[in-house]
């Protein structure tokens, strides 16, 4: 009865010893996974000035009239000169965001063409207008031989237009979609335009030149408006490119001695590629 005492008394006493000894041993923990932060990227911002460079291609129509006995005569369409071609330069502006993707915005621009047409047209002159034709000549200095009679001689005219430069000051208005703003745009526009009035006189019988020379030669500033539309893209934060369409009515205005009057309208696509600060 003690022997078996004692083994239950030992058996206890292993036990309890190897329960305080696996107490004390220390079990990892297996670490708990970490889950990376979400980046967002910030919202681009249309707000800031910025400045750029331009080039495009225009078309231009020329509506001509002159004035003869205080009458307004319209010249035929065939004399009337087309501007077109390749046009270049800059432009800037400043951006505020109105909230909610409304985009407000003051652009102003400057443009080369140097593009220049010239029309004329040729006609006989008869008996009955020697004496006005004669009075003419003399009148824009040409130098008729003596006892030279103009009649039956060949009078041809030619009018030459040419645009030197063109700007537009405009109000913008864009929707922005994160980093592209479709927009629309109106303003004032202005040009600057040389008109050269030029005659020659050819023989009735040869193709001589008898007399040649310039009637006028005008450089006048035309002001008058815009409206066109187009899309700005962010390709960086500093990186923008453009492209829009623009109609512009440059109004009318006289030249040679106001006996001419002109109306200039273009019809303009242009890109572009701007710094934003």
């Amino acid at each position: 009865m003690n022997m078996k005492r004692l083994i239950a008394t030992s058996v206890f006493a292993l036990v309890a010893a190897s329960s305080a000894q696996a107490a004390d041993i220390m079990v990892p923990r297996q670490p708990e996974p970490t889950v990376p932060p979400v980046v967002v990227a910030p919202t681009f911002s249309w707000t800031g000035f910025y400045l750029g460079g331009q080039i495009g291609s225009f078309s231009g129509k020329t509506d001509t009239s002159r004035f003869s006995d205080g009458k307004t005569i319209p010249f035929d369409k065939e004399f009337s000169p087309k501007l077109s071609g390749f046009i270049g330069g800059f432009y800037a502006g400043s951006n505020v965001d109105l909230g909610n993707g409304l985009i407000f915005g003051v652009d102003t621009d400057i443009i080369w063409a140097d593009k220049k047409d010239t029309r004329s047209k040729e006609r006989k002159i008869s008996a009955g207008q020697v004496d006005k034709v004669t009075q003419i000549l003399e009148e824009f200095g040409a130098k008729i031989p003596e006892k030279h009679s103009v009649e039956g001689d060949i009078l041809g005219t030619a009018l030459t237009l040419k645009e030197k430069w063109a700007g537009a000051t405009r109000a913008r208005v864009g929707f922005a979609m994160d980093r592209i703003m479709p927009y629309i745009a109106g303003g004032v526009a202005y040009a600057r335009m040389q008109a050269i009035a030029s005659y020659s006189l050819k023989g009735a019988d040869s193709p001589t030149v008898i007399a040649s020379g310039d009637i006028s030669d005008d450089k006048k500033t035309m002001t008058g408006y815009t409206i066109g539309g187009g899309v700005d893209f962010a390709v960086t934060d500093n990186v923008m490119m453009r492209a829009e369409y623009r109609y512009s009515d440059f109004g009318k205005k006289k030249f040679s001695q106001d006996k001419l009057e002109i109306n200039h309208k273009t019809n303009d696509f242009r890109v572009g590629v701007a710094y934003k600060f």
